[in-house]
């Protein structure tokens, strides 16, 4: 029996048992994925690449290693390098990329909803409509005509790639405009009869409304950027970020017969550790204004 509002409500049997079989597979998933993390973690404190391939011979690998070290921690900073790049400088281009990255994507999608939800008219409509059938349409092969047109007008390598960031529609698109949607109208013709004008009203009033929402939209996008490294390998090998070097160095110690592999999982732990910190920060954040295809006003 639980309460609402301060009302006692009987819970049926079917209900108890169904919620008793959800909260099963939801633990059990939770366990699996608890699993990889603790496994990464063993095999980052292995003494030694000697010791990884004996406990990899020895179906030992998830096992607590003897003689646990963090001295992989120190290796991962000094073996992921990238040319002359060093894993400092590839965390700073981690950094810088996915925020820049974000705010434009996050920017661009929050203003252009709102002039569709707002400032309705045939071609907002049209502009909406369009965004469906965009959405759904599967574009298969333009990676090499997008690929020339980034490398004719002059983008690749550059910090103006993130400007490739600003796309029309999408998840985030249709989230921010089911936001607005929600939002009365009704604070912004009041703040028109102060006089106050179009602008003031979307970054004084309006905007500040939406930031709470926005803020779990942003993390999630930060996550994504942080780890995506497709990007790196096709348009921006001179800014090589941590997900890269990831990359990069499990392709050159594939064939080493685990060397390397103890500092491939330190450097894949640290790598990992703002993403997991901004989670546990805002992660009712996340929860409460996110919530089966939806935004919460």
């Amino acid at each position: 029996m639980k309460k609402r509002n301060g009302i006692k409500i009987k819970t049926s049997l079917s209900n108890r048992i169904a919620m008793c079989v959800a909260f099963a597979f939801i633990a059990l998933y939770c366990l699996y994925i608890l699993f990889f993390f603790l496994f990464a973690a063993l095999l980052a404190i292995k003494p030694s690449s000697a010791s990884f391939i004996a406990d990899m011979m020895n179906v030992k690998l998830f096992s607590w290693p003897k003689g646990a070290t963090l001295k992989n921690v120190y290796r991962a900073f000094t073996d992921f390098q990238i040319g002359t790049h060093t894993y400092g400088e590839m965390l700073f281009n981690s950094v810088w990329r996915s925020v820049l990255g974000t705010f434009i994507a996050w920017m661009t999608t929050v203003m252009v909803t709102y002039i569709l939800v707002f400032y309705r008219s045939k071609f907002t409509k049209f502009i909406y409509t369009l965004g469906f059938f965009l959405t759904t349409l599967p574009l298969y092969g333009a990676g090499p005509a997008t690929y020339r047109l980034m490398s004719r007008i002059g983008f690749i390598n550059t910090p103006l790639m993130l400007l490739t960031n600003i796309t029309l529609y999408g998840g985030h698109f249709f989230y921010m405009y089911s936001f607005w949607k929600g939002i009365a109208w009704e604070y912004a013709e009041a703040a028109s009869i102060d006089g106050a004008g179009h602008y003031t009203v979307f970054f004084k009033i309006m905007l500040p409304m939406a930031v709470p929402s926005m803020m779990a939209l942003f993390i999630m996008s930060f996550i994504a950027n942080w780890n995506e490294y497709e990007n790196t390998l096709l348009y921006m090998t001179r800014f090589p970020n941590l997900s890269y070097a990831l990359y990069a160095y499990e392709n050159s110690i594939k064939y080493d017969s685990g060397a390397g592999k103890p500092a491939y999982f330190a450097g894949l732990m640290i790598a990992m550790l703002p993403c997991l910190a901004l989670f546990l920060i805002f992660q009712n954040t996340i929860m409460e204004k996110v919530y089966i295809g939806g935004l919460k006003g």
